[in-house]
């Protein structure tokens, strides 16, 4: 019966009293080299053309609390951290040291230079040594030198013994064997710097990283940035995940999805669940990529709860969206015409895409070394000249 109502509802004619509510969840990308913000910018349109046919009214989910700023939390905390420490009471500076690094990490996509956070390791390093915790302290300090390669941690300037320790420590570190890091992105292509400095295009590999942690960033092709701290053994290789959006909520279960080219009952379900919050009777999804030289939009309809999602005509448009008014046009004008009833459901798992992307070619980069790398750098610099993986 349930499935009876749901089909009766997105097959119904054009000619009904009530309103369709639709609601338009985020395009996404499918590779890297599909222009930023041409996500976003589709699914504004397409809710916008929405809002202009008769017939249809468009369904927005509730607008979710912004989170605090794990920067700002970070900061907050490396002061009090600082007082805490002036006073010897080195009990609170710890616990005000470990939020600090774990809101850094939290907000390291939002980091311009790796500087600040590699100043909250050096500082735990001092607070440990003088706890007499040397092995945790130099591990500490060892963080701090790899996030910011060939710059001296300003407490070096108060204190020739801490002077002192942070030359032994970094000729010690440049004694140890290297590591490697090997980055993936869904979806792949996406531009990656370790330390502020841009090493190349997911998925690569990254060789010759001094160990210690690291800070990472990369664009997605929303104009997001994601961002962690990936901590390196010596001669050891770590894997950074890179993914639209790193919670466990239902947009981004269905956002990792449609960029990994996938639509699923469980991508399925979380569109459902956004769909219901908006108080929605049809949900529009898709992604967007390549297609020669412009882009294709591949998109779906579906009743909430129904596992039988009907794929619209794949549309062509522009890099720069500056003629995608008509064609967006036509697909919303889809969903009250006896085009969409006559559509076959589309069997699960399917492809977003219509059409199987390419497997994209792993490459290989070194780590940046000397002065360059010490600089912070502007997220937008270009990525090395791609060469092919050589496996260890």
């Amino acid at each position: 019966m349930r499935t009876a109502l749901l089909l009766s509802l997105l097959l119904a004619p054009a000619s009904f009293a009530t309103p369709r509510k639709v609601a338009v969840l985020p395009i996404q990308a499918l590779s890297g080299d599909v222009p930023p913000r041409a996500g976003p910018r589709v699914t504004a349109r397409l809710a916008s053309e929405v809002r202009a046919v008769e017939g249809l009214t468009l369904s927005e989910p509730p607008t979710t609390p912004a989170a605090s700023d794990p920067l700002a939390r970070a900061r907050a905390a490396l002061r009090q951290a600082a007082e805490a420490r002036e006073a010897h009471d080195f009990a609170r500076a710890e616990a005000a040291l470990t939020e600090a690094r774990d809101a850094y990490a939290a907000g390291a996509s939002g980091l311009t230079d790796p500087s600040e956070v590699a100043d909250a390791y050096a500082l735990s390093a001092a607070v440990r040594y003088a706890t007499g915790q040397d092995d945790e302290a130099e591990r500490m300090l060892t963080h701090a030198l790899t996030l910011a390669p060939g710059r001296t941690p300003p407490l070096a300037a108060t204190s020739p013994l801490f002077a002192r320790t942070v030359e032994r420590t970094r000729a010690a570190l440049q004694a140890r064997p290297r590591g490697a890091v090997s980055a993936l992105s869904i979806p792949p292509g996406v531009p990656l710097s370790l330390d502020g400095r841009p090493v190349g295009v997911t998925p690569v590999r990254i060789t010759e990283v001094p160990p210690g942690a690291h800070l990472w960033q990369a664009r997605l092709p929303s104009g997001d940035v994601a961002g962690g701290v990936v901590v390196v053994a010596p001669g050891s290789e770590a894997r950074v995940d890179i993914a639209p959006a790193a919670s466990a909520g239902p947009d981004a279960v269905l956002a990792n999805a449609l960029a990994g080219n996938t639509l699923d009952a469980a991508s399925l379900e979380a569109a459902t669940t956004l769909g219901r919050a908006a108080g929605a009777d049809l949900i529009v999804l898709g992604a967007v990529s390549r297609a020669g030289g412009g882009l294709a939009l591949d998109a779906f309809v579906f009743a909430p709860g129904d596992m039988a999602p009907r794929r619209l005509p794949r549309l062509a448009l522009d890099t720069e969206l500056l003629d995608s008014g008509e064609p967006l046009r036509r697909l919303v004008a889809t969903l009250v015409s006896q085009e969409l009833a006559d559509a076959a459901p589309v069997t699960l798992p399917a492809l977003a895409s219509r059409e199987p992307l390419p497997t994209p070619r792993a490459t290989q980069s070194r780590y940046p070394t000397g002065e360059a790398a010490a600089r912070p750098v502007d997220r937008a610099q270009s990525a090395p000249i791609r060469r092919p993986l050589v496996k260890p």
